[in-house]
């Protein structure tokens, strides 16, 4: 049950990242983490039949593979704040040399 829970807030972190939704993606972060701190506090006292935990590895490579997407996605956002940034302080620059 908590496997698919974290899936379910993997996908609304996939759909936000997507959506380019940067605050959302924070919000269900917060939830995200509050989740798989709640599962590691439980998962020890539940034991999984072999389908339960076929389930459980299907559920996780999909988790993993959309926090692969979501990371991509964070990186090329990063790089493209870090050119922003660049480009600000050179214009910055080039407007005080003009001024003086």
């Amino acid at each position: 049950m908590s496997y698919r829970t974290l899936l379910q807030h993997s996908n609304r972190m996939l759909d936000s990242v997507r959506n380019e939704d940067w605050e959302a993606l924070i919000e269900l972060e917060i939830e995200y983490v509050r989740e798989v701190e709640r599962l590691s506090q439980t998962e020890d006292q539940v034991e999984l039949n072999e389908d339960q935990q076929l389930e459980k590895l299907t559920l996780l490579s999909a988790i993993m593979e959309q926090d692969r997407e979501i990371r991509e996605a964070l990186v090329a956002r990063r790089t493209m704040l870090e050119q922003a940034l660049t480009s600000l302080n050179t214009k910055q620059k080039l407007e005080e040399v003009y001024r003086n």
